[in-house]
């Protein structure tokens, strides 16, 4: 089949499009002159712009009959796309509600994407997966540009840092009095509510790893994770410097590099310390350990995870947190030590 017009609908998370990205560049690869969009939500685009395999980025905001996204679909269907490929696993029947109506708007001359226990029934090829995967999330990507013949060879990860979010880094790290041969910590104490490692966790780990070891210590988050840095501010002995809502998604790659040791919950922050090898210990709660175990693309990364009855779920909050509260901070103070006596 010829095709020069291709889109590509990717509405989960910068984590989610990072790891699409070799099989997007294998489609570039393969057919020289094909013209490749992205349809994604707003906080991927300002990574997303910068590939150079992806010619356009188009934005979907969260509420589906918002104004801007009716335009942008409007916009899709006078693009006349001969494929449009959707990238992410079809979580319920109101996501493929959501997906179908997407492309009945957008109208491709060829639909494809992953048949998630049958509700991409609408699409015209089909990649079988089930609702919580059996490899790794990557793997599909590779899947799914594998039946347009694309043989995905090169399967590391781009993740491009600009020099101006490097000195931004290093402007932030001087004005902070952290030199070059301070050992820095990193932790990321947010993410999604269900997947959050309690608090009080993570200041005990810092309190007891700063009598083990002299370290400065960097909290990452966004705007609406303010008040979680608060509370491990409140809680921690250690002098932390804050930085939740302060840096953008290059800058955040930046200082990642620098970190000595990142211990994060499973969010994007995690597949993008992977992504850089920094030294990572991720605590796994309920996601879907098979299909997001960062193990795959870094030998730097440790997992903490504990497999409970009901685990994986794709609850965005739970009460119990269960998963997570058997992951005790001593487990993950050992395997810090560990890690910083080779710094």
């Amino acid at each position: 089949m010829e095709f020069k017009n291709l889109l590509i609908i990717n509405l989960g998370g910068i984590g989610d499009f990072l790891l699409s990205t070799p099989a997007i560049k294998a489609l570039k690869e393969k057919f020289k002159d094909i013209r490749i969009s992205l349809l994604v939500v707003n906080r991927v685009k300002e990574i997303a712009k910068d590939f150079s395999y992806i010619d356009k980025v188009y934005v979907f905001k969260k509420s589906i009959f918002s104004i801007s996204n009716i335009y942008n679909l409007i916009r899709l269907r006078k693009e006349k796309f001969d494929i449009a490929i959707n990238a992410r696993t079809i979580t319920s029947n109101k996501s493929a509600r959501k997906i179908k109506f997407l492309l009945d708007i957008i109208s491709p001359k060829l639909k494809i994407g992953r048949d998630t226990e049958n509700r991409g029934y609408f699409f015209d090829i089909k990649i079988k997966e089930p609702d919580f995967g059996e490899k790794y999330e990557l793997e599909y990507d590779i899947d799914t540009v594998r039946t347009l013949g694309v043989n995905v060879i090169d399967k590391n990860i781009d993740f491009f840092i600009d020099k101006d979010s490097f000195k931004n880094v290093d402007k932030i790290l001087k004005e902070s009095n952290i030199k070059e041969d301070d050992i820095l910590i990193g932790i990321h104490p947010g993410g999604q509510p269900s997947r959050r490692w309690p608090i009080c966790y993570f200041a005990e780990v810092l309190d007891s790893l700063y009598k083990e070891i002299k370290f400065r210590c960097i909290i990452t988050g966004i705007n609406s994770e303010k008040n979680l840095a608060k509370k491990i501010l409140k809680l921690s002995k250690v002098p932390i410097i804050d930085l939740v809502g302060k840096l953008n998604i290059k800058e955040l790659g930046a200082i990642i590099k620098r970190f000595n040791l990142y211990i994060t919950n499973d969010t994007a922050n995690m597949h993008i310390a992977a992504i850089l090898n920094t030294p990572l210990i991720a605590i796994f709660g309920p996601g879907d350990i098979r299909r997001y175990d960062p193990r795959n693309i870094s030998e730097k990364a440790v997992v903490f995870y504990r497999k409970v009855s009901c685990s994986p779920c794709n609850n965005y909050r739970c009460k119990s947190i269960m998963c997570l509260k058997m992951i005790k901070p001593k487990e993950i103070i050992e395997e810090s030590i560990k890690i910083l006596k080779n710094v």
